[in-house]
C-alpha cells in the first residue's frame, strides 16, 4: 500500500501559495528553529560529486535547493523544482540576493511526472514535501527514474516518534499548531492540512520500505530530535 493524499492537487496548490509569504518564519515558529539543524545534519549524509547534477523537488522557498548549492563545487548544477508560483517567486528573490545564479535554476513542475530524462541526475532531494504530493509512492519512482546509477535519493520529513509517551505529546504538539498559526495572522485551516498530513504520513520504517519498493539499494534512516523528523536515503543500483 503506497502513500495518497486525498487532498486535490489543484487544491494543495492553492494552500502552498497562500502560505508562501510567511512559510520560512511560520516553519520557524513551528518547529522551534529545529528543523535547520535537521538539514545541517542531513548535509553530512550527502553524496556531491565534482561537477554534480543535483535535482531539490518540493524546493519551496530554495532554503535547501541554496544549501546544497553552497556544498557543491562551482561547476556542480542544482535544480530545484515546485509546482507553487508564489514558492519559486521567494525562492527566486532568494537567489538573486545570492551569488549562487550560475550554478542553480528553479523550475516550475510535477513531482510525479518530472520532466527530465533517465539517469540524469547525480542527487535527488526532497525535504518535507513528499507528505503534500497527491501520490508519494510515485514521486519516489521519479525521483528513482532520473537518478543516475550510484547516485542517490534522499528525504528529509517530519516523523513520528515510536515511545508511548513522545507520541503522545508529538500529537498533542502538533495538535496546537493551527492555534499557533491563527495567532501569527494565518488561516488555521490551512495548517490543519499540514497537521492532517504530519499525522498521516507513515513511521520511518514503513518508508524505508517505499524506498526499496521504488528500486532503491542500500536504504538507511536516521531519527532526528526522538523521532520528529527523519531522513531516508537510498542508492540507485542500475
Amino acid at each position: 500500500m503506497g502513500i495518497t493524499n486525498p487532498t486535490p492537487p489543484t487544491k494543495v496548490k492553492e494552500l502552498f501559495d497562500r502560505l508562501a509569504p510567511n512559510y520560512d518564519q511560520m516553519n520557524n515558529v513551528i518547529t522551534l528553529g529545529i528543523q535547520n539543524s535537521w538539514r545541517k545534519q542531513t548535509m553530512n549524509y550527502l553524496r556531491l560529486p565534482v561537477n554534480a547534477q543535483v535535482l531539490d523537488l518540493c524546493c519551496g522557498t530554495g532554503h535547501w535547493t541554496l544549501d546544497l548549492a553552497r556544498a557543491a563545487n562551482d561547476t556542480s548544477r542544482i535544480t530545484g523544482l515546485d509546482f507553487s508560483p508564489q514558492m519559486l517567486e521567494l525562492a527566486k528573490a532568494k537567489l538573486a540576493n545570492s551569488n549562487l545564479q550560475s550554478k542553480v535554476r528553479l523550475l516550475q513542475g510535477d513531482a510525479m511526472k518530472l520532466p527530465f530524462a533517465d539517469n540524469s541526475f547525480d542527487l535527488v532531494t526532497i525535504g518535507f514535501g513528499l507528505r503534500n504530493v497527491h501520490d508519494a509512492q510515485q514521486v519516489l519512482r521519479e525521483m528513482t527514474r532520473v537518478t543516475r546509477p550510484g547516485g542517490q535519493v534522499v528525504c528529509l520529513e517530519t516523523s513520528q516518534p515510536q515511545g508511548g509517551i513522545l507520541k503522545m505529546g508529538w500529537k498533542m504538539y502538533f495538535s496546537l499548531v493551527p492555534w499557533v498559526a491563527k495567532l501569527c495572522g494565518n488561516q488555521r485551516q490551512d495548517y490543519r492540512y499540514l497537521q492532517k498530513t504530519a499525522e498521516r504520513f507513515p513511521t520511518a520504517p514503513r518508508l524505508a520500505k517505499l524506498f526499496q519498493e521504488a528500486g532503491l539499494a542500500k536504504v538507511e534512516y536516521h531519527y532526528f530530535t526522538f523521532g520528529a523528523g527523519a531522513l531516508h536515503f537510498g542508492t540507485k543500483i542500475r
